[in-house]
């Protein structure tokens, strides 16, 4: 069983916009990010409700962010959890990745995602560090729910991606998830 531990730890944490980080496979002016899938024993997903600049669209999507200068996609996926739910949990390794093109506030993003596994015994609700603006709520969801519910997902996958996950069965190798 896993410890959880809440600490208002110091984070490496900024407001202003900054170049993003060079990594491998990502190309110079794209965003790396990394997102974690917070699996409870009872087989369900935390997901964070997110609502567009403008007010008119919301979604879900797993916990995660920008990668920091000098950080690894784990390292990441680690410190978002922590900064978007208090949680401060070992990640397993990539699962998949992402890339995905939006627009923010009227300006284009070009985001690389890689996705991460984390396992948590009880489901709690998220006690952010640092929360996101745009984050309006959060939901445990089973895997069918996610599939039988006209909301959106990010990646719009995640109830058919989250099946083999939830079984036990991880992928050998990273794989794209779709936007």
């Amino acid at each position: 069983m896993l410890t959880t531990r809440r600490t208002k730890a110091a984070c490496s944490l900024t407001d202003s916009w900054r170049e993003p980080p060079r990594l491998d496979g990502v190309p110079v002016g794209s965003r790396p990010a990394s997102r974690v899938l917070l699996l409870s024993d009872a087989h369900r997903v935390l997901l964070l409700q997110g609502r567009a600049a403008d007010g008119r669209g919301r979604w879900w999507v797993a916990p995660g962010g920008g990668v920091d200068s000098g950080e690894t996609f784990e390292q990441a996926a680690r410190r978002e959890l922590f900064e978007e739910t208090g949680l401060d949990l070992p990640v397993g390794r990539c699962l998949w990745t992402r890339h995905h093109q939006f627009e923010w506030y009227g300006r284009p993003h070009d985001q690389f995602e890689h996705f991460f596994l984390a396992r948590i015994a009880e489901e709690i609700d998220p006690m952010p560090l640092k929360p996101d603006g745009y984050i309006v709520g959060h939901r445990w969801w089973s895997v069918e729910e996610i599939q039988t519910s006209s909301d959106q997902f990010s990646p719009r996958r995640l109830g058919e991606l989250l099946v083999q996950i939830v079984a036990g069965t991880l992928p050998a190798a990273p794989f794209d998830a779709g936007v």
